[in-house]
């Protein structure tokens, strides 16, 4: 799995060299000659799930939101990030955070403004715990992606989560249009809450099959570990063929073990979805993507925050949004028309799943 995570992350960095980006885990750290005397950039960090970069999806958008702020900032804001191998690495790193948030940044004593941002829903349950009794406000706060809202008006730590029951009910079609009939959901992590609409979304669009079957629900592993295992998830496959026909994979980086056995067996049957970007390019059988676009979502945090504008406590993000969609491959573009006759069902659909 290491090497796995090695090639990944530099297929990342390849990339985004590529586009023309400057890669660093110490961003926008020059000489602070360069800045004004008077000048204390705002401070973030940015703490990705574990071992999540290089994963071709969600981590490495995450990336290239970071990116997008950088060469917009340039250097008005110093943004560092970090890779954690497991949560006791998380909890240290957000405490040293919190124990350091009136460090001063300059001989004068100037304490710049401070955000932490928890990249990950794995993060929410310690980020709680450990700044339960923190003082926050616009100049010291933390942003947890992907966390469920609890619903106390009193929590300081500002937080959001993109709904994916609308894509993945629109997904849900598309494979009973292509004909499917046991379509397998995967999740990575099967106590993972925050997949459940995914999952849901999925099992309702796709309905009941003309031989009366629906969609089977399962999971890679019962904790975060689900979301990194590749291989695993490629030995899986040997065992999925021939007994489902389309696989909706809710699981991070174990992904590319499902498309690696595709590439291998292009005349398998079994059909499946790209997630959180446009993954097409993996393999003929990928249909579509639930595209998140989780960088356009970091951009605009961290440029309200930036501007002084204080984040809201939690916010819900769905199909309405823009951050989020089911996005056919060019390949399969006959299907492109069934998912915009369903797109506003696909919404209507999803607030009365949110409402519930």
């Amino acid at each position: 799995m290491k090497t796995y995570n090695l090639l990944a992350t530099l297929m990342a960095v390849a990339m985004l060299l590529g586009m023309g980006y400057s890669l660093t885990a110490c961003s926008n750290d020059e000489d602070e000659s360069n800045s004004s005397p008077s000048e204390v950039r705002p401070e973030v960090l940015v703490l990705f799930s574990f071992d999540g970069l290089g994963d071709g999806s969600y981590n490495d958008q995450i990336l290239r939101g970071i990116k997008l702020v950088e060469n917009e900032y340039n250097q008005k804001m110093s943004i560092k990030f970090v890779n954690p191998k497991d949560m006791v690495e998380v909890e240290s790193l957000c405490t040293s955070w919190w124990a350091n948030i009136d460090k001063p940044a300059d001989k004068k004593g100037t304490i710049p403004r401070r955000l932490l941002v928890l990249a990950s829903s794995d993060y929410i349950e310690p980020a709680r715990r450990l700044f339960a009794n923190a003082e926050m406000n616009i100049n010291r706060c933390v942003l947890v992606f992907e966390a469920e809202d609890n619903g106390d008006e009193t929590e300081q730590i500002r937080s959001f989560d993109i709904d994916m029951y609308g894509a993945s009910w629109l997904a849900g079609k598309t494979a009973r249009e292509l004909g499917c009939k046991h379509p397998l959901v995967l999740l990575g992590n099967g106590q993972n809450t925050t997949t459940y609409d995914a999952r849901d979304g999925f099992v309702e669009g796709f309905g009941q099959a003309e031989d009366g079957s629906y969609a089977v629900v399962d999971a890679i592993a019962d904790d975060w570990t689900g979301y990194g295992m590749p291989t695993e998830l490629y030995k899986k496959m040997y065992d999925y063929d021939g007994q489902y026909d389309f696989i909706y994979a809710v699981a991070g980086g174990s992904n590319m073990g499902a498309y690696r056995y595709l590439r291998e067996n292009p005349d398998c049957g079994i059909y499946t979805a790209g997630m959180d970007t446009d993954q097409s390019p993996y393999s003929t059988l990928i249909v579509g993507s639930m595209v998140k676009r989780i960088d356009l979502v970091l951009y605009d945090h961290l440029k309200n925050w930036f501007n002084l504008k204080d984040l809201p406590r939690h916010q819900h993000y769905g199909l309405e949004s823009g951050y989020i969609d089911w996005q056919i491959a060019d390949r399969y573009a006959y299907l492109k028309a069934s998912v915009e006759a369903n797109r506003a069902e696909a919404i209507r659909k999803e607030k009365e799943y949110a409402a519930n």
